[in-house]
């Protein structure tokens, strides 16, 4: 069942407040000016970040059309298209892109999680008018904007924009907003709205006192309210002054409180249960005189709040009953209170709980089937868990701390936080390989706070293991040893590779070559398993107590050999040549740790014929003093004057990451393999000769690879560069 919540804001004239949280705003009572804002800082502070990418989704549903939900309304201009018109380049004038209503320029923040990423601050606004209103300030004035010949509503001049008056309150709300949310805490930008314009690149915004008298012309309406709900349950924060129009006179114009107070409001039962008749208590203490009448207005409907019941005085407080309302209602309410000379207005709201679960609970693990496909697919079922990573409403619930103990939530319209125990009711499907939660008719809130199952600790080489999928997990001593695309970062503890993701919510700073200690919820999509990150706690600096190994031996010729280790080495134990030795009659004439590249060792050598051959090193240690006492890697060396040299060619090189293999000379098939500097495999195929050979690795890190082509004929070796 679901708790109940109240709030109130104290000592305001004229409340207008839909949806909040428990006391979400009682810290700001009685306060104005510069205390009030920030106190108002401190209740908005710290939400929810998303990655930007993840905004698209948020402005889908925040800025969704009332008439037609497939389609989203664009800010500046009102008009609405279909939310799949998202602009994915600059040509797709027509679409819809994400609108920094605070400019990006303005304290140059660009798209980064926190300023660049807050959705209070995005709108949806066609591409061209986007690039119209580029980083210009706000204020009236110029000649209307047309795009396309079509009249906007918006008028512009070389250093200010004017939005259509529908919006100019928004626009206003959200200026203010980031001003008090980016207060320079924590690391961040401390944005001031200015009564200025042309202020960029500072981290200022105006025209201020445009802003205040737009704000008061163009009042919140239904669409922005629902919008703020929308985004506070993904955020987990709010615009205040959508809430409280009035807290931009208490902080800007130091207007004066209001003489009347309310103390929180208290229900009776404190969790209604359906049908349950709800007793509504308010403490209301006026600073002078009595107070002379107080109504309580309600409905289930935050615009339909049309019911009234007067409320009766008992001492200092006054009550009224609310009748039983159904399972899972959300009852809005607002108190309006009187001392014959002022009017205060206290607004809150609260949830009826849902009927007593009376289905049957099938445990994670059944519905995992301990195999790679659920046995119970297609069948409703109801799972009870811990939520261990909250992405939206999307989550993942684990029962337990065992293999087969997680299950992923898909798009369940339930916006969790970790710790929340919850029983979810749903459809079982594979969706590419995850067993997955989906079609959610029904969540039951059972608790919150409530302690996360103890991470599995796992070998990095073990993170593709089935068992382990959506559970939450946790590596040691991982060493970065690369980055991949798509946000992803690889890391091995010397037992295999291991994907960490730079999730929706949180992108962690990694540097390859360091050791961390990471822990998140196992994720498998795209044919992939990787940890998916949920915020700063889950990464930590590790402590590098393995000793070095071999990543790959590179014969480059009869002379010279690279080996490629998996970390920086001590430069007096990689260049002792006593360290090496290879078998079949090689002489290793000299060894020294490459310039710059301290991973590699660069061999000289005698003897090296076409074959197979094996090196064994001894006493290498890296930088933390681990040592490898003794290792072996097997390789193999085809001698390039017993064979002919493949009459292929690359281009371009230097290149962007797309090359081009010209085997139109080359009979045959020809093996393809391209290792990076750290001698690690990262492209192989097999290509037909006589043909025009594309490789793609635009999405591997700039630096020099090793490109060999073999086959029985011949060989073909180059260093290519990608920039």
């Amino acid at each position: 069942m679901r708790k109940w919540f109240l709030a109130g804001l104290f000592g305001l004239l004229g409340l207008a407040i839909q949806a909040q949280p428990l006391s979400y705003y009682e810290s700001i009572q009685n306060l104005n000016g510069t205390a009030l804002k920030a106190a108002l800082h401190e209740v908005i502070n710290e939400h929810q970040e998303f990655q930007y990418s993840t905004v698209k989704q948020i402005l889908r549903d925040s800025d969704e059309d009332p008439a037609n939900d497939d389609n989203i309304i664009l800010f500046y201009t009102g008009w609405s298209i279909p939310k799949a018109n998202f602009a994915s380049s600059i040509d797709s004038l027509d679409y819809w892109n994400r609108e920094h209503v605070w400019a990006k320029s303005h304290g140059d923040f660009g798209t980064d999680p926190g300023a660049g990423t807050d959705a209070h601050a995005l709108r949806p606004v066609d591409n061209s008018v986007n690039n119209a209103r580029s980083y210009k300030d706000f204020d009236e004035g110029g000649n209307e904007y047309y795009d396309n010949g079509i009249p906007t509503g918006c008028y512009s001049t070389t250093s200010t924009w004017e939005p259509r008056d529908e919006v100019k309150g928004d626009v206003a709300r959200t200026i203010l907003y980031m001003d008090v949310r980016y207060e320079g805490t924590n690391g961040e930008l401390d944005l001031t709205a200015v009564d200025q314009i042309n202020t960029f690149p500072l981290p200022q915004h105006g025209k201020l006192s445009t802003l205040l008298q737009w704000h008061q012309q163009d009042p919140p309406d239904a669409f922005e309210r629902r919008r703020n709900d929308v985004i506070h349950r993904w955020q987990k924060n709010r615009n205040p002054f959508i809430d409280y129009p009035e807290l931009v006179d208490l902080i800007w114009n130091n207007a004066t409180v209001n003489p009347i107070q309310f103390n929180p409001a208290q229900l009776n039962p404190t969790e209604p249960q359906p049908l349950d008749p709800v007793m509504v208590t308010a403490d209301i203490i006026p600073s002078s005189g009595l107070i002379q009448s107080a109504d309580l207005y309600w409905g289930t409907s935050y615009y339909d709040m049309s019911q009234v019941i007067p409320m009766v005085s008992v001492g200092s407080s006054w009550q009224a009953e609310i009748p039983g309302q159904d399972a899972n209602e959300r009852v809005y309410m607002m108190i309006v209170a009187s001392n014959g000379t002022d009017t205060n207005y206290y607004r809150a709201w609260y949830d009826v709980a849902n009927y007593p679960f009376s289905g049957t609970i099938t445990p994670i693990q059944q519905v995992q089937g301990q195999a790679a496909s659920s046995p119970m697919v297609g069948q409703n079922v109801s799972v009870a868990g811990i939520v261990t990573g909250a992405f939206g409403a999307d989550f993942f619930l684990q029962e337990g701390d065992g293999p087969w103990s997680g299950v992923y939530v898909y798009n369940s319209g339930y916006f969790p936080n970790m710790g929340d125990s919850l029983i979810v009711t749903g459809e079982v499907i594979e969706y590419y390989g995850k067993t997955e939660i989906t079609s959610v008719s029904d969540v039951f809130f059972i608790s919150s706070n409530n302690p996360l199952p103890d991470p599995v600790i796992l070998q990095t080489g073990a993170t593709e293991d089935e068992q382990w999928e959506s559970v939450f997990v946790k590596v040691i001593n991982a060493q970065c040893v690369r980055d991949t695309a798509f946000g992803m970062w690889i890391v091995n503890d010397g037992t295999g590779d291991a994907l960490i993701h730079n999730s929706a919510i949180y992108s962690y700073p990694y540097v390859i070559g360091e050791y961390y200690d990471i822990m998140g919820v196992l994720n498998y999509d795209f044919d992939q398993f990787k940890i998916e990150l949920r915020g700063p706690d889950d990464v930590e600096a590790g402590t590098d107590e393995e000793p070095p190994f071999i990543l790959n031996v590179e014969p480059l010729s009869a002379n010279l050999i690279y080996v490629y280790f998996n970390e920086d080495l001590e430069a007096a134990s990689s260049s002792t040549l006593a360290n090496y030795a290879i078998d079949n009659g090689v002489v290793i004439t000299s060894a020294a740790q490459h310039a710059f590249d301290k991973k590699r060792v660069i061999l000289g050598v005698e003897n090296l014929n076409g074959g197979d051959y094996t090196l064994t090193v001894q006493n290498l240690s890296d930088l933390s003093g681990n040592m490898l006492t003794e290792g072996s890697f097997s390789f193999s060396y085809l001698n390039a004057s017993e064979v002919d040299e493949l009459p292929a060619r690359i281009y371009p090189n230097p290149g962007n990451g797309l090359f081009q293999i010209d085997l139109s000379s080359v009979p045959g098939i020809v093996q393809i393999q391209l290792y990076n500097a750290q001698g690690q495999l990262v492209y192989s195929r097999v290509a037909n000769g006589q043909e025009l050979h594309s490789m793609d690795i635009q999405a591997e890190s700039a630096g020099v690879y090793f490109l060999r082509l073999e086959q029985s004929e011949g060989l073909f070796q180059r260093v290519l560069v990608k920039e």
